[in-house]
């Protein structure tokens, strides 16, 4: 029996381990191919740790509602600046607009990409002075002051470390730069604009910084997180910033999004509780379309055509048989 079992073992070991290493290489293989989704650097409204790869491109397009209504205190008006002349004056703010922002994105290394973005805002967004004639009809007494709203961005994000199918987290860092004019809509304690010029425009200049991570967990489930921190001339003031995302696969080629902000910044408006959800259907392995349903609402239309990344390297099986040594 021992020496059936010797003779049997020694003829098939070879052929035995052979299998083994067959397997395992099918099933490495089989597990690149289901990973290879096309790169996705944005989740509706947050940006993920992925990076383009050099060469790649992603243009984004949205509009968002905005509609807000302030006004100074009446009991204590604030003083406007009119002219070349200040007064105590009752202040409205109105706005009843969209947001146009729009960007693109160049892949300029691996692990490095570069956004150019803008946002242009449509609609009506204005201050007002109700009672600056001081007339006896009330209808024509207001004097209306529109707010010019636009912005240029530029963004860098650097992959730290790529998704690598080890079981840890890919790791980007995240940071922009705004600039523009935006609309002074917030009141401060004392409950007055911060602007005292409402026939000008409000300029700003915004830096925002974040690190990103996304996890895989199983070929059909992805995980978002992003935090860091917002600064803004407008308000001066130090805002953290949190968001979170999933993606879930719902096919071969179509995947369901969902994402939530805590806040986020369009165009210098600060935009609370923003949540989205969409679909990515891509389209082979390096393109995708995505398009997303925002809560303030809005919708936003992703494609994206990723670049040149480093290959994984699979092990080859071995050519001969491997012999034992019993």
């Amino acid at each position: 029996m021992c020496l059936f079992y010797h003779c049997y073992f020694r003829s098939n070991s070879g052929q035995f381990v052979s299998s083994i290493l067959a397997i395992w290489i099918v099933s490495a293989i089989t597990v690149s191919v289901l990973a290879q989704v096309p790169t996705v650097t944005y989740l509706g409204m947050m940006q993920t740790a992925d990076t383009l790869g050099k060469g790649g491109t992603a243009t984004r397009a949205g509009i968002l509602a905005y509609t807000r209504q302030e006004k100074s205190k009446s009991d204590t008006p604030q003083t406007a600046v009119t002219g070349n002349f200040a007064e105590l004056q009752e202040v409205k703010f109105n706005a009843k607009s969209a947001l146009l922002p729009v960007g693109l994105t160049f892949g300029i290394s691996e692990n490095v990409d570069l956004t150019l973005a803008g946002t242009y805002a449509i609609g009506q967004i204005h201050k007002e002075i109700p009672n600056f004639y001081q007339t006896d009809d009330l209808d024509r007494n207001a004097r209306v002051y529109p707010q010019p709203v636009f912005d240029g961005e530029i963004a860098v994000k650097y992959g730290i470390k790529p998704e690598a199918q080890d079981g840890l987290p890919a790791v980007s860092l995240f940071g922009s730069v705004r600039s523009g004019f935006t609309a002074d809509d917030r009141l401060d304690a004392e409950g007055e604009f911060l602007d005292q010029t409402p026939a000008n425009g409000l300029p700003f200049l915004g830096v925002e910084t974040q690190i990103l991570v996304t996890q895989r967990l199983g070929q059909a489930l992805r995980l978002h997180a992003a935090g860091g921190v917002h600064m803004s001339s407008k308000g001066l003031r130090i805002i953290p910033l949190l968001q979170i995302g999933v993606e879930f696969a719902l096919s071969d080629s179509i995947w369901a999004t969902a994402d939530f902000s805590k806040t986020v910044f369009v165009n210098g408006f600060k935009l609370d509780n923003v949540s989205s959800g969409g679909l990515r259907y891509d389209i082979n392995g390096n393109a995708s379309l995505s398009l997303f349903l925002v809560s303030k609402p809005g919708l936003q239309f992703d494609f994206t055509f990723g670049g040149a990344k480093e290959e994984v390297v699979i092990p080859q099986a071995p050519e001969d048989d491997m012999d034992l040594p019993f």
